[in-house]
């Protein structure tokens, strides 16, 4: 049966500190979008707004909320009342923070299978990098750890058959280092070879992810999108986890997401830059080994009779006008999030917004609540705010503007991303690295417009 723990934040506000965190969370429409290429646009070669995620742009920086220090997770509630133009809207701030994996003690055994595409496209330099990468994932292995290697082209191969690290992993580092590209994509086979050796050791307190990393579109096998996300859906609801990992521009990106969306695991996308491929394989470690928990939920509730206007990215499910649940990926050390949502207020009454996170850890259903009063006397309660709004807002109409463009409305592309810039510019630190980091793409989508900066 399982034992559910409520926690109060106030009792831990003590162990908690105002500081900034690391990134560790999904990061990959980020990536991809800013690399400008063809797998971040439609068949008709403009922007594809399945290829924008809000919440990688809202979630890419480091976030000034509270973290905790001795608990596992920190909620923190913000709100500001001077930036929507509408005098009866304000904007809301949900943050969520875990412990830096420098002070959480490791728990749980580590089973993961690695499943590498090796079609023609991969062989060469981008293969050797990625094996370079696998190598230092697995020497930050423990020897009780478990590992299975999986080869793909128009066929999978298993590599290495489920099996505990040992003290001498030479004999793994040949293996990788015998991988060699060639043939079709086939990330069915693959996938679905990762996922059978990883059930092989699953069990509720063992970390059981399949890393899957591909360079292109699925061409061999089972092409269908859908039933390649239900078959892994199968093993996701086993407790098996999957991250996706692109690398390249010839990818389907909105494929791999999918798959990690429905897995819970995280989302990358990578150039062929040896550096990003090594740190993107550190991320993938640490998150397998220092895990906070599973199935994550959040639910915001609003005061009677207000509404929820917009909430930015994610998505959302409407409990009814003043309550939203959203389901996230696994809560992993180091990680800062944000949830922004624009609401309507019918009166300037002080009164109380209620949050509430439940995750799964060890057959344990953890609750965590935080509760913070409204009131619209105070301009803003954090000063970050009003950054992460303009983030939410330029990465929000991005895809907008990109859906525009799919149906062939050009003018209303052209002016939603016209009025975002001047937005921008008017209000916006353009010297801010995080702000620019997106407006700098919605200028190289209106370029017969100077840069005014």
């Amino acid at each position: 049966m399982k034992k559910t723990i409520k926690i109060s934040l106030v009792s831990i506000a003590l162990s908690c500190q105002f500081i900034y965190a690391q990134v560790g969370v999904s990061s990959g429409s980020v990536s991809l979008v800013r690399s400008n290429g063809f797998g971040s646009t439609n068949e008709k070669g403009n922007l594809n707004e399945r290829s924008v995620i809000v919440e990688d742009f809202m979630n890419f920086h480091k976030h000034n909320i509270l973290i905790p220090t001795q608990a596992d997770v920190a909620l923190s509630v913000d709100y500001d009342n001077k930036i929507a133009a509408n005098s009866k809207e304000f904007i809301l701030q949900i943050g969520l923070a875990t412990k830096n994996a420098k002070i959480q003690d490791r728990q749980n055994q580590v089973n993961v299978s690695l499943v590498l595409d090796c079609s023609g496209s991969m062989d060469g330099f981008k293969i050797e990098k990625v094996k370079s990468a696998m190598k230092k994932f697995v020497e930050g292995l423990d020897d009780n750890d478990i590992l299975s290697i999986i080869s793909f082209d128009d066929r999978a191969k298993v590599v290495l058959g489920a099996k505990k690290i040992g003290n001498d992993k030479t004999q793994l580092y040949k293996m990788i280092d015998g991988i060699y590209g060639g043939g079709s994509t086939n990330i069915n086979d693959g996938m679905m070879f990762g996922y059978q050796e990883a059930l092989k050791n699953h069990s509720k307190n063992i970390n059981s992810r399949v890393i899957l990393l591909t360079d292109g579109m699925t061409n061999s096998g089972e092409t269908n999108p859908e039933k390649i996300i239900l078959n892994s859906k199968t093993y996701n609801d086993k407790g098996i986890e999957i991250s996706t990992i692109g690398v390249g521009d010839q990818l389907d990106f909105d494929l791999l997401r999918q798959l990690s969306d429905a897995g819970n695991g995280s989302n990358y996308f990578i150039g062929e830059n040896e550096e990003d491929i090594q740190k993107t394989f550190v991320d993938e470690l640490q998150s397998l080994l220092f895990q906070i928990g599973k199935r994550p939920k959040v639910i915001i509730e609003l005061p009677k009779n207000f509404k929820i206007k917009e909430f930015y990215g994610y998505q959302p499910q409407f409990l009814s006008d003043n309550k939203v649940s959203v389901n996230i990926e696994n809560l992993n050390s180091g990680v800062t999030q944000i949830f922004l949502l624009k609401v309507e207020k019918v009166s300037d009454a002080n009164t109380e917004i209620k949050v509430q996170l439940s995750y799964s850890k060890n057959d344990k259903n953890i609750i965590i609540e935080e509760n913070k009063r409204y009131n619209p006397k105070i301009e803003s309660t954090n000063n970050e705010l009003k950054k992460n709004y303009q983030i939410a807002l330029m990465a929000s109409n991005l895809k907008k503007a990109s859906a525009e463009y799919s149906k062939n409305n050009l003018g209303n592309a052209d002016s939603l991303i016209k009025e975002t810039i001047d937005y921008i510019q008017l209000n916006s630190d353009l010297k801010d690295k995080d702000i620019n980091r997106l407006f700098s793409i919605l200028k190289r989508l209106d370029t017969k417009r100077p840069v005014n900066y």
